[in-house]
């Protein structure tokens, strides 16, 4: 299933983390092309919502999706420039380990350019007219409608790639 919604199947030449969780000590993992494991199995891990999708073992470790930790994980972008961050509003009281306002201070520390950038009202619109659950599917093509609408009248807010 996730193999069919990606544009690719093996990873890309520039850097890409994708972020999970060991489920047994609650640790922070970010897989990449040099990590050992498939891009495919590393999205799997990275979406397994508790609760929703069960835990993804590899490497010989059981993960969960890189959300529990952070809902942005930006503190990894600490090399970059200038960040672009594209995340949801912050839930009270938050449901992960690290928060946006600590990655931000994180990145600005390092020196980097940070800009934050959360759904607009049509976005929000979107995501409450299914009572604000994000992986019911039937809001994935009205938000992502409303986030396009919303990247375009942004898009001179640029990002340095990494």
């Amino acid at each position: 299933m996730i193999a069919a919604a990606l544009p690719i199947e093996t990873w890309p030449e520039r850097r890409l983390l994708i972020v999970a969780v060991d489920v047994e000590s609650g640790e922070r993992r970010a897989f990449d092309r040099s990590s050992g494991v498939d891009l495919i199995d590393a999205v799997a891990a990275s979406g397994a919502v508790p609760g929703i999708w069960p835990a993804v073992a590899l490497l010989g470790r059981r993960y969960m999706d890189g959300g529990v930790y952070s809902i942005d994980n930006a503190d990894l972008a600490v090399e970059c420039e200038h960040v672009l961050i594209l995340t949801l509003p912050a839930r009270v009281p938050p449901l992960c380990i690290a928060t946006l306002d600590a990655a931000v201070d994180t990145l600005r520390r390092s020196g980097t350019r940070v800009d934050v950038v959360h759904p607009d009202e049509a976005a929000q619109a979107a995501f409450a007219s299914v009572g604000g659950n994000l992986l019911d599917a039937s809001v994935h093509e009205a938000a992502a409608r409303a986030g396009r609408e919303q990247g375009r009248r942004a898009a001179t807010v640029g990002a340095r790639r990494c």
